[in-house]
């Protein structure tokens, strides 16, 4: 066992609060005065510190779970230790932060269904705080109603055991579609080589407005930012790149799901590398599952991103939907994207904006054969996976997602193309589209 692993076996298993405020103050000064060459006494020092965090998360964690699903039964609660490049990360950012004072080494985050839900969770928990194994500290941040300048949205909590011990764990409440845009932009981070999450709009002014303005509500975007947001689509050549990585991942993870019967378990163990590739195992007890994320943990010496999720009826549409950044194989706010694309196309047909609407009705049309041809793989996996064959739930819940795949395809398609009907306003836009259209339909006759 490599000098590294063993020394963080040992200090999993000794006092780990033997450091002063003073040795952590000394800490924080060495990293930020080096922090890509970090000594590895430094790095025991910061793994010893996470450690510590594990009774205090453990006790919130199971808490705040089973006070989430009472109400609502479709929600997803996690716990996660802060990364150690994170956390050197965010000393850098933050000069004057001592890095034992970070509120979110440790965090918990339940996503609930929806707004009302969140809320619904919310209000228990201050309404039975006097109950509960846990104490609010600090401000509470409700950055669902006073949203972040990037769109983020949730609500950040700050809680303490009533034991005395005062190491913070943050709880993270929000609603699903929140959660769905908050992971795209960790995609994107990870696919594009951008620091968004850290750096906002220094890290790219394109992408950091593109997301801010998928976080709005839908009815408030105009056309000016629909054409913005169709625009930084095809510049990035953002869905195609994505769509690849979800294209690759997806039907290994789904036959890795299938294979395990994961869908039997009520906790899963996620992690992923710099490869993107996930790998998960599934407990039926959270004190099992609780043991082996801390043997991940402490053996996490490539410092992969490492969670622990908790999931009744689970399967692998929900947990890949809810974790599209660890699994890498679908996110629903791509389907605004592509709404909002559609838009761009139908507004520049009305308008006569010929040039434009070339452009986007192309980049939809490739989109939307990428997606077809996704799909047609997809139905041949399901058709020779024998572990589907076998299981009835397997087989329904994999009907079901592909099912919904192709009625979201059929959607889009019908709901821009009932807005380019013929008219003597728009011959020639409309030339240029019937001359697509006979092409795509070739390109699919010739593969068939």
């Amino acid at each position: 066992m490599p000098f590294f692993v063993l020394a963080l076996h040992v200090m999993a298993n000794e006092q780990s609060n033997k450091y002063s405020n003073k040795d952590y103050r000394k800490l924080g000064d060495r990293i930020r005065n080096n922090p890509k060459d970090v000594a590895e006494a430094d790095l025991l020092m910061l793994q010893s510190l996470r450690l510590t965090y594990k009774e205090p998360l453990a006790i919130i964690f199971n808490s705040i779970k089973k006070t989430a699903y009472k109400v609502d039964r479709n929600s997803i609660c996690t716990y996660r230790v802060k990364r150690i490049e994170s956390i050197i990360s965010k000393l850098v950012r933050f000069p004057e932060m001592q890095v034992n004072r970070v509120e979110d080494i440790a965090g918990c985050r339940c996503i609930m269904s929806s707004t009302e839900k969140v809320y619904e969770l919310y209000n228990k928990l201050l309404k039975n705080k006097d109950k509960l194994p846990y104490e609010i500290k600090g401000t509470i941040h409700d950055y669902i109603k006073e949203p972040k300048a990037s769109g983020y949205r949730s609500i950040h909590i700050n809680a303490v055991l009533r034991n005395g011990d005062n190491r913070r764990i943050e709880i993270q409440l929000r609603g699903l579609e929140h959660h769905n845009w908050a992971t795209l932009v960790e995609i994107t981070d990870l696919l594009f080589k951008t620091k968004l999450k850290e750096n906002g709009e220094q890290a790219n002014r394109d992408l950091f407005e593109f997301h801010k303005l998928l976080s709005l509500p839908e009815g408030s975007i105009t056309k000016k930012q629909k054409y913005f947001i169709a625009d930084t689509v095809i510049k990035y050549n953002y869905i195609d790149i994505i769509g690849a990585v979800f294209a690759r991942n997806y039907l290994d993870v789904r036959a890795q799901w299938n294979k395990m019967k994961l869908q039997r378990n009520h906790f899963f163990l996620i992690s992923t590398g710099s490869d993107g590739i996930p790998e998960f195992r599934g407990f039926l007890y959270f004190e099992e599952a609780e043991q082996a994320y801390f043997e991940k943990f402490i053996n996490n010496e490539d410092n992969r991103n490492i969670m622990l999720t908790y999931l009744q009826q689970a399967n692998f549409t929900k947990i890949s939907v809810a974790y599209s950044n660890y699994f890498l194989t679908f996110n629903n706010t791509l389907t605004r994207v592509l709404l909002y694309l559609s838009d761009a196309v139908t507004n520049s047909y009305r308008q006569n904006k010929v040039s434009a609407f070339n452009r986007y009705y192309q980049s939809f049309l490739d989109i939307i054969a990428f997606w077809m041809e996704k799909q047609s793989l997809e139905v041949y996996s399901f058709r020779k996976d024998k572990n589907v064959s076998n299981s009835l739930l397997l087989k329904t819940e994999w009907t079901n997602s592909i099912k919904s795949g192709i009625i979201a395809l059929n959607y889009l398609m019908e709901r821009m193309h009932q807005k380019l009907s013929f008219s003597p306003l728009h011959v020639i836009p409309y030339y240029h589209m019937k001359k697509k259209q006979k092409l795509f339909k070739d390109r699919f006759m010739a593969s068939s």
